[in-house]
């Protein structure tokens, strides 16, 4: 048996004993069905595990964590066709023959043959329980009992791996069954689909099946090209952070180590994998944007000047930047963008201490500790007690209490949550560097786009009305009249807008004087809270509020507007929309590009207490090119003229 703890050896029994004996009292009680449905059904669950996209653990992107196949579709057709006992044979028996095949260790094909068989199991009882009857596949009436199915595979298989996953890794087997759910869940849904398709075929027009062949190839094709595409992507930011420190040896392989220790600080925190993953990634990447930095300025031995210094301390913005850039690495660009802040707040950008994200703590402290083991042209590295007294002697002031003490206990070989408080491993087994997923659906929702009522109602009254729900088709035919109707409300609205802020920003006078004159019929058409024009250099990557409106209570704090505007300068969109929890502060935060000659030289910045309101979004693209004339213009704003805020 493999070499893993105790607990997990005993999960590994549980499981195998549970798979083994559901497939033994299948076959002894003659529950296996038709030999030749079994056989056919048998060799397609074969066929797919042989052809999968296998899993990469050292991949940037989460995702990549996971193999990727369509047995699930088998197992799902099969409970349909066969039933749950000879179902869960057919799992079983597809892991088994492949993995066997590979020369992989019996135990671990075992335990993931029995678990599949468990699933798949408990999924088809849940499916005859719910009302279904395989092998007389109903819809719609058996839809309900194919959500049933699609919950308990799900959900078992969580509860047999993620627990697994938890002991072997050393993180919460909890939060890993939570993760490994939450994973699956998804894909789950799609490969229903497939299942239910093959079954209905299998029952009803078995030639069908043929033309589904090509549609499976071609997606299972997609699939491959986008895995290859995100591990080819990860791979050169890896390279591209060894260039980085191959640009200065004295700094070799240091993104590298910082890596390293972050990675071991989270999973001594029994931090999710998928967390330990993107903290590890994150400290890889930190540096990236000292590609921009003259090497001779990152290896010069004595006082940086001025120019040099400011220089310098563009690099975690650069970093940040590139990250946003990619969509599986954007979630780590916050905390790579802060890793040269302090906890008390005078750190590059003096970003206050609620701002940093703790992601950002584990950098901070892990880069420090390795900055000071290091020889530098300067001087040479610390002995590593020393170091660590460094870092004890600056908790609460550079670093974060709880990440610095946690950290010095692992480099002295104690276990970090042996030394932390109640409320210091919470706080820091709540790490997350994604905003929260239900916040996240509610801003979504919140920010929905104007077509999405119109077409849902449309389409959903096309269904109910093909399957003869006539009052029902009624009603969502109603509902998209309405939508219509208010859309074109809300169109009119805007054009009127419009041409009201045309009149303003026509109507001559000072800056300040035409910005609030702008922002006062803004707030009297929508729930405007605040506005600001903000200064933008390109070549610093900073920016400066040059006049405000609004509550100052409901104004984003300046770090953080500004951080956010330099992680999405270069999105090539017309506006800049992010929710409250992106920049700080409540409300819809608004951003429309202010550019001259193709370079971003401002602002206008606008937050509203909900959603960005359609006939303001309709309002503003429309006075897009007067927005650049009267704002836009290098040195139009004076920096002392600023507008007093109001309440």
């Amino acid at each position: 048996m493999l070499r893993v703890p105790a607990q997990a050896r005993a999960l590994m029994a549980t499981v195998v004993t549970l798979g083994v004996a559901v497939v033994a009292f299948a076959a002894l009680n003659g529950e296996l069905a038709p030999f030749t449905t079994l056989a056919l059904l048998a060799t397609a669950a074969v066929l797919t595990e042989v052809f999968q996209i296998p899993s990469d653990d050292t991949s940037l992107d989460p995702s990549d964590a996971h193999t990727t196949s369509f047995s699930t579709s088998v197992h799902f057709a099969a409970v349909l066709i066969l039933g749950p006992w000879a179902a869960a044979a057919v799992a079983a028996l597809g892991v088994v023959t492949v993995d066997a095949i590979r020369g992989e260790h019996w135990s671990r094909y075992s335990f993931n043959a029995s678990a599949l068989a468990l699933a798949t199991f408990a999924g088809g009882q849940a499916f005859q329980l719910a009302g279904g009857e395989p092998g007389t596949l109903a819809l719609p009436a058996e839809f309900p009992a194919i959500v049933a199915l699609m919950a308990i595979y799900s959900a078992v298989n969580a509860l047999a791996v993620g627990p697994m996953i938890g002991f072997t890794s050393a993180s919460s087997p909890v939060r890993a069954v939570i993760d490994a759910f939450r994973t699956e869940f998804p894909s789950t849904i799609a490969q229903a689909g497939l299942g239910v398709l093959l079954a209905v075929c299998a029952l009803e027009q078995p030639w069908a099946m043929a033309a589904i062949v090509p549609l499976v190839v071609a997606v299972f094709n997609a699939h491959g090209r986008l895995a290859i595409l995100r591990r080819e992507t990860a791979r050169a930011l890896q390279t591209f952070a060894n260039v980085v420190d191959e640009r200065d040896p004295h700094t070799y392989e240091h993104s590298a180590r910082v890596g390293e220790y972050v990675r071991r600080l989270a999973e001594s925190l029994r931090l999710p994998a998928a967390e330990v993953s993107r903290l590890h990634w994150s400290g890889r990447l930190h540096d990236l944007g000292k590609i921009a930095v003259d090497a001779a300025v990152l290896r010069k031995p004595g006082k940086l000047s001025e120019p040099e210094r400011t220089a310098l301390r563009r690099h975690p913005r650069l970093s940040a930047r590139l990250l946003q850039r990619f969509r599986f690495a954007a979630g780590e660009a916050r905390a790579v963008e802060y890793h040269h802040e302090r906890f008390d707040g005078t750190g590059y950008y003096d970003v206050e201490q609620a701002s940093i994200p703790l992601g950002a703590h584990f950098l901070i402290v892990a880069d420090s500790y390795d900055a000071m083991r290091s020889d530098r042209p300067y001087r040479l590295g610390l002995p590593k007690e020393q170091a660590l007294a460094e870092i004890e002697a600056n908790a609460g002031t550079q670093f974060h209490p709880a990440v610095a003490k946690a950290f010095v206990a692992l480099e002295r070989g104690q276990d970090p949550l042996a030394v932390l408080s109640q409320s210091e491993r919470e706080e820091l087994q709540a790490l997350t560097l994604t905003r929260n997923r239900l916040g996240n659906l509610l801003e979504r929702a919140a920010s929905a786009r104007p077509d999405a009522v119109p077409v849902g109602s449309i389409a959903a009254g096309f269904f109910l009305a093909g399957v003869h729900q006539l009052p029902l088709a009624a009603a969502a035919f109603g509902v998209f009249a309405v939508s219509l109707a208010w859309r074109r409300v809300q169109t009119m609205r805007g054009l009127r807008l419009a041409g009201e802020l045309q009149d303003a920003l026509g109507a001559g006078g000072s800056t300040a004087d035409v910005f609030n004159d702008l922002v006062t019929r803004l707030a009297y058409a929508s729930q405007l809270r605040w506005a600001g024009l903000v200064s933008w250099s390109p070549a610093d990557l900073a920016g400066r509020v040059e006049l405000g409106w609004g509550s100052l209570a409901k104004a984003p704090s300046e770090a953080a507007l500004e951080s956010w505007l330099m992680r999405e300068t270069e999105a090539a969109e017309d506006m800049l929309v992010a929710a409250g929890s992106e920049v700080g502060a409540e409300g819809a935060h608004v951003a429309v590009p202010l550019c001259v000659d193709g370079s971003v030289t401002g602002y206008l910045v606008l937050v509203f207490a909900r959603a960005l309101p359609h006939h303001v979004e309709i309002a503003l693209a429309r006075c897009g090119r007067e927005l650049v004339e009267m704002f836009a213009q290098p040195g139009s704003v004076p920096r002392t003229q600023k507008l007093a805020a109001v309440s």
